[in-house]
């Protein structure tokens, strides 16, 4: 009997831990897209500056294009990291 008390009370502990996991999961994703309308707000107001300024709109799809690789190099970073940190964990266990 006192086995299962313990058993029930650490079954509860870590469905409250992935509670807490989960909540800080969602708090981190709204933080995100929060920053990322700022970041868009941001953009659209440095575009009209540069548009104001008399950038053609040649450089002005320079600089988007320059952005759009940008983060397929993000991305490939990422992915290379997740990668060489698997290889790292397979090679120690």
């Amino acid at each position: 009997m006192d086995e299962s008390l313990q058993f029930n009370s650490s079954l509860q502990k870590v469905h409250n831990g992935m509670d807490d996991l989960i909540l800080d999961g969602h708090n981190i994703l709204d933080g995100l897209r929060t920053q990322r309308l700022t970041l868009k707000g941001t953009q659209k107001k440095i575009l009209d500056i540069a548009n104001m300024l008399g950038l053609s709109n040649t450089v002005m799809r320079l600089i988007e294009k320059r952005a759009f690789q940008d983060k397929y190099f993000m991305i490939g970073g990422m992915l290379l990291t997740c990668v060489v940190m698997f290889l790292v964990v397979q090679y120690l266990t």
